[in-house]
This record gives structure tokens, C-alpha cells and sequence, in this order.
């Protein structure tokens, strides 16, 4: 698999603009849109490099429906309205 692409949504939530993977338990908040994506991203980053280093990255793709993740394989996010 060359590139998988995820999918993330902005809401406010209690004054906060939260960004949420929809296929993963990962979030990012902020005070702006801009903030709350970039730290998704972050959160993501720090995600995929922990399941890298732990060799469950391929395992935990799988389980959320990407099968056939490899080292070299390209995970993109994209924000949704």
C-alpha cells in the first residue's frame, strides 16, 4: 500500500475548536481551527512513531480497516467540514 489517507473533523466544543481522526481516538485542541489541526498533526505524528518504533503500526492500520501497511507507505491526513 503506497498511501493511506485518514480523515479528521473540526467542531467547537465548549469554546475550544477540537479536531478529532475519525478513525482513531486522537485529538487536537485549540483556540483556533489552525491550532487544533496543528495539533492533531502533532498528535498523529507522535502516534504512528510510537506503533513504528513498537512494530505494531501494520497491526493497529489493519485494525482500523488498512490493510497491508508497510514501513514505506505514505499516511496522510485530511480535514473534513
Amino acid at each position: 500500500m503506497d498511501s493511506v489517507v485518514l480523515t479528521a473533523r473540526v467542531s467547537l466544543e465548549d469554546g475550544r475548536y477540537v479536531a478529532k481522526v475519525d478513525q482513531l481516538p486522537l485529538e487536537g485542541a485549540g483556540d483556533s481551527v489552525e491550532q487544533a489541526q496543528d495539533e492533531l498533526i502533532q498528535t498523529l505524528r507522535g502516534w504512528i512513531e510510537f506503533n513504528d518504533t513498537t512494530d505494531s503500526l501494520e497491526r493497529e492500520m489493519e485494525a482500523i480497516g488498512f490493510p497491508g501497511v508497510a514501513p514505506e507507505t505514505e499516511v496522510q491526513l485530511e480535514f473534513l467540514e
